[in-house]
């Protein structure tokens, strides 16, 4: 049995998400003074990161060895003793 587990941070398909309806993309982002943003402006957004090479984005900070492409490369974490 092995000492270590593995975690892998999830992340979001962009393709997946420009699937949803304008009014559940607005939840996503807000602006600096906390208003949120128009759908649209969502989707806008989202497609320039498609358009940049991107596939997927982290939820949450990127991790050490993040991909845009790929996600998180899964981290080996040793297992506490019971």
């Amino acid at each position: 049995m092995s000492a270590y587990t593995r975690t892998i941070h999830m992340t979001v398909c962009i393709e997946g998400v420009l699937r949803w309806p304008d009014k559940d993309l607005r939840n996503l982002f807000r602006d600096e003074h906390g208003n949120k943003k128009s759908g649209r402006c969502v989707r806008d957004w989202l497609r320039l990161q498609l358009h940049n090479g991107k596939k997927v984005l982290p939820l949450g900070e990127p991790c050490e060895g993040f991909s845009y492409e790929t996600g998180c490369p899964g981290h080996a974490v040793k297992k506490e003793a019971a």
